[in-house]
């Protein structure tokens, strides 16, 4: 068992984790949010089934166990209408971009976060970005502090697992203003 959001790593980082080292487990991811946004990604990570906790008994919940065990799919009823309805609401976003619309990322911080992903130093981001090296440390700090991160490694770590490195960096170049 998993839960959506614990520690290090989500439910579906988790599941997609496992599932690739031990495809034969049978993993069910636990959340506490009847809203979650998760459900999509955890089923196509390979959960077998992903169940609200809130007005769960112990006695179902050892049976949504020992169903998915047997390789049944649980999902409460409300739980699969509320993803279904998520996404249609919010179309075919990507895990980068739900990831950096959740963090509430700017424009500006997602290219750093991009950069960082690619190990590129503080200085290198300023010159890429044209910015100067205190606002690349501001930067850094606001996308740690927005992702929940531990460090800027983690940070990196994040944008990785999200997709978000690798995507290209958007570089504003000024023009010169030519004489009249």
């Amino acid at each position: 068992m998993t839960e959506t959001r614990s520690g290090e790593r989500d439910g579906v980082q988790a599941t997609r984790l496992i599932k690739d080292e031990f495809p034969e487990i049978s993993i069910l991811v636990l959340t506490e949010n009847m809203n979650d946004t998760y459900v999509i990604d955890a089923i196509h990570a390979g959960a077998g089934g992903y169940i609200f906790l809130k007005d769960m008994t112990p006695e179902t919940l050892l049976q949504s166990i020992h169903h998915v065990v047997e390789g049944g799919m649980q999902m409460k009823t409300e739980l699969l209408h509320a993803a279904v309805e998520n996404l249609i609401q919010n179309g075919r976003r990507t895990l980068a971009e739900r990831t950096t619309q959740a963090a509430h990322l700017t424009e500006r911080e997602v290219d750093v976060l991009r950069l960082m992903g690619n190990g590129d130093s503080n200085k290198v981001m300023a010159e890429t970005l044209n910015i100067t090296l205190d606002t690349v440390k501001k930067h850094v700090r606001n996308v740690i502090d927005k992702l929940q991160a531990r460090s800027r490694t983690h940070a990196a770590i994040i944008a990785a697992q999200a997709g978000i490195v690798g995507k290209p960096v958007a570089i504003l170049i000024e023009k010169p203003t030519e004489p009249t």
